[in-house]
């Protein structure tokens, strides 16, 4: 039997101000907007591919002026 398996991917943020949608656009788009659309996208999957998975890979607020300012005390704390 075969199933589909949804995956959404993105990766590298940087900033949570707007931003350009794209290069050559004067559209922006700030982490609300991001995060609707990303939600706006998994309400899309089908009933039966609900269960898809939301990828993330590269960095985090790094480097970046929050990180900077911050020196990584805004950053989710890792327990092995």
């Amino acid at each position: 039997m075969l199933s589909k398996l949804s995956i959404l991917h993105f990766n590298d943020v940087y900033r949570v101000t707007p931003q350009k949608y794209l290069p050559t656009s004067e559209e922006t788009i700030d982490v609300t907007q991001f995060s609707a659309l990303i939600e706006d996208i998994r309400a899309q999957w089908t009933e039966s591919n609900r269960e898809g998975l939301l990828l993330f890979s590269g960095d985090v607020f790094s480097p970046s002026v929050e990180s900077s300012v911050t020196r990584g005390s805004h950053m989710v704390k890792c327990r092995y």
